[in-house]
């Protein structure tokens, strides 16, 4: 059997490329070099990439055959892997947004927030447009666990000649309804969850193949690199001819699975690589690349929103070569640091205080709940004439209230003082957005009672949670 817990850097550098070829794709095709290279700037083909290799890592880390899948930590190791980064992109992506946040539909947040906004055809590319991506992994997330009792009940032969069947049938259901029946809605179908799955279960199938005996007997090297260079040669060519002649490949899409062999056979040939090239791919500053390539490829739209916006505020002017190539060196650099500062110390406390993520939403709730309440029981009936107000201060007081509650390692410490701290900054920085908002017409007022009350009743309720819950824990151990 194959060594399961085997870290392969090898394919975590190759994460970084995937990554940057969506980076590039979101602006890099209006360079004039890169136009001439689409193999570089292939961001939707590269995301299909990106699924099979979900489905080979996690086939790898969780395929135990005999032994019982562990729901609680794999969904608290998913929830860890991608959650806090994509809030950190989604609340930059509010803030780009800030002017008409006030005025956008609870369902259009909600459908983002809990990443579902791929399955809607007008939800889809909302907020940050690369995040749909993140709706398709969590539909994997949601399947895998069937699908590896359903694979351990069959040999691998079974299971590969399974997924190509599933990814035939795919790409034929698909190219139906793109080119029959639903040509007004084909740019939704490349979104579409379901038409990602054949991509995500061929990444099964290899890691079912590669964790077997035999796929490590003796593997000629000469004959592996052979395979490696068809199947990335193969690939590039396909996006040069379809880059360059329109109609290419008329009735099937490269951005839906078609490419998921190759892409495959580039994963296992990199895997069972043990010569040079996967010793250079292996290098720690590379790995390190691919480590923060998750960070880079969700972060880079807003970071790219926020620059422009801030170059047109400050009134500087850019080429767009220029100000293109700030935004990508600047945006790898900001993704190395938040995986090193923010998205690995997120998961590995997460990892090891579960049981602080019901306290947690429960103060959300709170946070939600006492800014609401605010509204009320100061204007009354006259509620109505703030909705926007009101609105605003709810999307943007959780977030702040929040923050604060973190700069402050409230979690950490859980005493009064750090809490008392984190209420009257985040009171300080709602008032100042709450007045941006009133005096550059957002909103319809600025209700300063409500804005010096909230942080109050939101304090209030918070320490008295504290409080129920230590008499409740006091009480169940003395009951005991």
């Amino acid at each position: 059997m194959a060594q399961t817990t085997q870290k392969l850097d090898q394919l975590t550098t190759t994460r970084f490329i995937a990554a940057l070829s969506v980076v590039l794709f979101h602006g890099g095709r209006e360079l004039g070099i890169l136009h001439y290279l689409p193999m570089l700037t292939a961001g939707p083909t590269a995301v299909g990439y990106f699924f099979v290799l979900s489905g080979f890592v996690m086939t790898l880390a969780y395929h135990r055959p005999g032994s019982r899948f562990d729901f609680r930590n794999y969904w608290l190791a998913r929830f860890s892997r991608i959650y806090p980064v994509y809030m950190l992109s989604f609340v930059l992506t509010c803030l780009y947004y800030i002017d008409i946040l006030s005025k956008l539909k609870p369902p259009k947040i909600w459908a983002n927030i809990f990443l579902y906004q791929a399955w809607i055809p007008s939800y889809a590319l909302s907020f940050n447009i690369a995040a749909w991506s993140l709706s398709v992994e969590v539909f994997f997330y949601l399947v895998f666990p069937a699908l590896l009792i359903f694979v351990m009940r069959r040999s691998a032969k079974q299971w590969i000649w399974i997924s190509l069947g599933f990814w035939s049938v795919s790409q034929i259901i698909h190219s139906i309804l793109t080119i029959r029946f639903m040509p007004q809605m084909a740019d939704w179908l490349g979104y579409f969850p379901l038409f990602h799955l054949n991509a995500f279960l061929l990444g099964i199938a290899g890691g079912i193949w590669y964790l077997t005996d035999s796929a490590h007997r003796t593997i000629n090297q000469s004959r592996n690199r052979f395979l490696l260079l068809f199947a990335l040669g193969v690939v590039l060519l396909l996006l040069t001819l379809r880059a360059f002649m329109p109609s290419f490949p008329h009735s099937f899409s490269l951005d839906v699975g078609l490419l998921a062999p190759l892409f495959l056979t580039i994963i296992l040939t990199l895997a069972l690589d043990t010569t040079s090239l996967a010793k250079g791919l292996s290098h720690p500053q590379l790995v390190l690349l691919g480590d923060a390539s998750y960070a880079l490829y969700i972060l880079h739209v807003p970071f790219r929103w926020l620059f422009e916006r801030l170059l047109a505020t400050t009134g500087i002017t850019l080429a767009f070569g220029v100000m293109f190539t700030i935004h990508v060196c600047v945006s790898i650099l900001l993704s190395i640091l938040v995986f090193r500062y923010i998205e690995r110390p997120a998961r590995d406390w997460l990892r090891t205080n579960a049981h602080m993520l019901p306290i947690i939403l429960l103060d959300i709730v709170l946070i939600l709940a006492m800014t609401r309440f605010s509204f009320m029981l100061r204007l009354g009936d006259g509620t109505a004439a703030f909705l926007r107000t009101q609105n605003l201060a709810l999307r943007v007081g959780v977030v702040v209230f929040f923050v604060s509650l973190l700069v402050f390692r409230f979690y950490i410490t859980n005493t009064w003082r750090s809490l008392a701290a984190a209420m009257l900054t985040g009171t300080i920085v709602l008032a100042g957005l709450m007045h941006l908002a009133w005096t550059s017409g957002w909103v319809e007022g600025f209700p300063r009672s409500v804005i010096a009350l909230i942080p109050m009743l939101i304090f209030g309720a918070m320490y008295l949670s504290r409080l129920l819950g230590k008499r409740l824990i006091h009480h169940d151990l003395h009951s005991h």
